[in-house]
């Protein structure tokens, strides 16, 4: 099992943001700390002129490995099938670098499973409904045995009057698990992008577009992804409220 944390630094709506400031530390540093117990099994990637001194900083700190993957790589998961080409394993997770409130018990319940599928993303109920009305959130819509159907940034489901109840609707979270034989599928394929994926902007609409099944797993989370600089503040002080 690998745990990957992938980042970009030349972000077009926020730049720096992974080594830019939350709750005291860089913002990445709070994925390294959720997953700093499997040492040599995290592995960092961005692009080589992404190793910034900041980020060797941090590898000096939590001795975690550090793999360079192409610029062309558009999203975590074309980061993940990269790596996947480079080393071997049974199992790879996706940390988001820029979600910085996941509970490490929440994680760890996840992720030991008894069966995971070949494909598998997180999802939590929204926190509030400013949360569901913003298009920097992702929603899910599920079969009745959670498995993804669809996915927007746009609020779905909606009733058929157009009221939507954002007790009624799921979150996307930033936590993907892929096996080797999927990323070996994927890889296949040779799609780095797909009609849906570039439409919507969500990777896992790749996935169920080409044809597989993505297992949806549900955890308790009050935070969220943080894509522009005025989101910070948001979620500092709702970590406050809730601590």
């Amino acid at each position: 099992m690998k745990l990957i944390i992938p980042y970009r630094l030349k972000s077009s709506r926020f730049l720096n943001k992974y080594i830019s400031d939350f709750l005291g530390i860089p913002l990445i540093e709070h994925s390294l700390k959720l997953c700093e117990e499997f040492g040599n099994d995290v592995i960092v990637t961005a692009p080589k002129e992404d190793y910034v001194k900041e980020v060797s900083d941090l590898q000096e700190k939590y001795g975690f490995q550090f793999i360079s993957t192409s610029p062309d790589c558009q999203s975590g998961t074309d980061r993940i099938i990269e790596i996947s080409r480079k080393i071997k394993d049974n199992y790879y997770i996706l940390i988001p670098s820029d979600e910085p409130l996941i509970d490490k018990e929440e994680f760890k319940r996840v992720l030991y499973r008894e069966q995971l599928d070949d494909f598998n993303t997180c999802y939590t109920d929204f926190y509030n409904e400013e949360d569901c009305i913003s298009n920097l959130s992702a929603k899910i819509v599920s079969t009745w045995d959670d498995y993804l159907l669809y996915q927007s940034r746009n609020i779905i489901p909606v009733k058929k009057n157009s009221e939507f109840d954002y007790k009624d609707c799921k979150k996307c979270v930033g936590i993907k698990i892929f096996s080797q034989k999927g990323l070996d599928e994927l890889y296949k394929l040779n799609h780095r992008e797909t009609q849906l994926d570039k439409f919507e902007g969500l990777e896992e609409l790749r996935i169920i577009e080409l044809g597989f099944k993505v297992k949806l797993h549900k955890i308790k989370h009050i935070g969220f992804g943080i894509d522009i600089p005025e989101q910070v503040k948001l979620l500092e002080d709702r970590y406050y409220v809730n601590t």
